[in-house]
């Protein structure tokens, strides 16, 4: 049995999609080594999007560890276990709760004064783990 540990590092925005509901993540963790990858996620249920970024990173490693090679089934049984799981759940749904009700406000200016900073106050969110 082969043990994977993941932290996570960092979440921040990339791009977004107002009309959508949508927007993309770059999440940087470390198991083993530094990696980022990029996911999109729905801002319109946060705990649902967290658990699926953590889905997602799972079958990920599974997907990088796996070996063919091994003969027996318990040298192909992987555990991925995610450093302070809950606290990240928790974390990045607050942290895809607070991305919609900026995008709200985005989307609900109704004159351009001010619009580009909300922009880069937006694209500038991130969470540090």
């Amino acid at each position: 049995m082969k043990i994977i540990g993941i932290e996570f590092k960092k979440i921040s925005i990339g791009n977004f999609f107002p009309k959508q509901n949508k927007v993309e993540l770059n999440i940087s963790f470390n198991d083993g080594s530094d990696k980022e990858i990029s996911k999109t996620i729905d801002i319109s249920t946060p705990e649902e999007s967290a658990e699926d970024i953590l889905t997602d990173l799972r079958k990920l490693e599974k997907n990088i560890n796996k070996s063919e090679n091994k003969e027996s089934i318990i040298e192909n049984f992987m555990n991925i276990v995610i450093k302070e799981e809950d606290e990240v759940i928790s974390k990045t749904s607050k942290f895809i709760h607070n991305i919609g009700i900026k995008i709200e406000e985005i989307k609900g200016k109704k004159d351009a004064e001010g619009y580009l900073d909300m922009i880069r106050e937006l694209k500038s969110l991130k969470i540090d783990f």
